[in-house]
């Protein structure tokens, strides 16, 4: 509940990940209860990490009176008491907190006459911010550096990406791959390839699926959708290819010994399959192609995949 405040009070958007949260909290069955749900709450506030802390030399404790309650009673007091609770220790309150009640210049003030508030001490870093309610203070470190702006960026792509899939109204099981790539835009060059390169597993992972790097197509699949994207002063490319037969062209050169008609027209041969029908050859053996007096056997998964996705040759 504290996440989303702290944030806000920075003015950083859930679009932007975060360092690390650190959460204070002496009760150990809070801290458990937090660290079940860890894996939501990193993914709720886009947290790279969440640190835990029952250091209680970290925590500034301070008493608020609440004036509304107390000014009839207190009447004349009212100054008094206002000047002793600003002079408690942290041992008087924690005393309070656990009694439930503290005398103050000879009144008994309670829990709903006196709250307690928390937080973080020591705050000097720009890059920290912190939040507090009664029982537990959360601390956000924002520095921000080349990996997290990766990380954002890969976010926006993975966005792209769905959209596109939404366009085109894909259903999950749809046998179709997605290719991407940096479209050129005469602006200066940021860090998009980059991304696309160095965070690609982490934008599968996100995906739950693979996206390619566009110079893999082999110019033979037929587009289902395609959408180019503005993202940080740069354009993203994402195109959605029908799945068809994806060559393994070094084999197939081997297996032609070096003839770039017959590799070429291989290629071809595989290439009037539809999934379904590649599918149902594939089941039925090798692929026989005949080709200048020869016939050359193509087998799967060694001089052609269907799709890149089954291509390991490609990692």
């Amino acid at each position: 509940e504290l996440g989303r405040p702290c944030r806000e009070q920075r003015q950083v958007g859930l679009k932007k990940p975060v360092r690390s949260m650190t959460v204070y909290n002496v009760d150990p069955e809070y801290i458990r209860d937090i660290k079940r749900l860890q894996s939501y709450v990193e993914s709720e506030l886009f947290l790279m990490s969440v640190e835990y802390s029952e250091d209680t030399s970290k925590i500034a404790v301070s008493g608020t009176l609440n004036f509304k309650v107390l000014g009839k009673k207190l009447g004349k007091d009212m100054k008094a008491v206002q000047e002793a609770a600003k002079a408690l220790t942290e041992a008087d309150l924690a005393k309070f907190e656990k009694e439930g009640s503290i005398t103050l210049c000879g009144h008994e003030i309670n829990a709903e006459e006196m709250t307690l508030s928390r937080s973080v001490k020591d705050m000097t870093d720009p890059n920290l911010h912190s939040i507090a309610d009664a029982q537990t203070a959360l601390m956000l470190d924002l520095t921000w550096d080349d990996e997290l702006q990766l990380i954002y960026l890969a976010k926006e792509v993975v966005n792209r990406v769905q959209k596109t899939r939404k366009e085109a109204k894909l259903r999950l099981d749809d046998p179709a791959d997605m290719w991407a790539c940096v479209v050129p835009n005469g602006g200066k060059a940021g860090k998009l390839a980059q991304t696309l390169s160095a965070k690609a597993s982490y934008i599968d992972k996100l995906l739950r699926r693979r996206l390619f790097p566009s110079d893999l197509r082999q110019g033979h699949d037929l587009v289902v959708f395609e959408e180019e994207y503005d993202i940080d002063e740069e354009r993203l490319k994402v195109t959605i290819t029908s799945r068809a037969a994806f060559v393994n062209r070094e084999e197939v050169k081997k297996l032609v010994g070096g003839d770039a008609a017959a590799a070429e027209a291989l290629e071809m041969y595989l290439a009037t399959f539809d999934y379904t029908a590649l599918w149902a050859k594939v089941k039925a053996g090798d692929v026989e192609v005949g080709h200048g007096g020869k016939t050359f056997r193509l087998k799967h998964k060694v001089h052609f995949a269907v799709g890149p996705e089954e291509a390991t040759w490609l990692s």
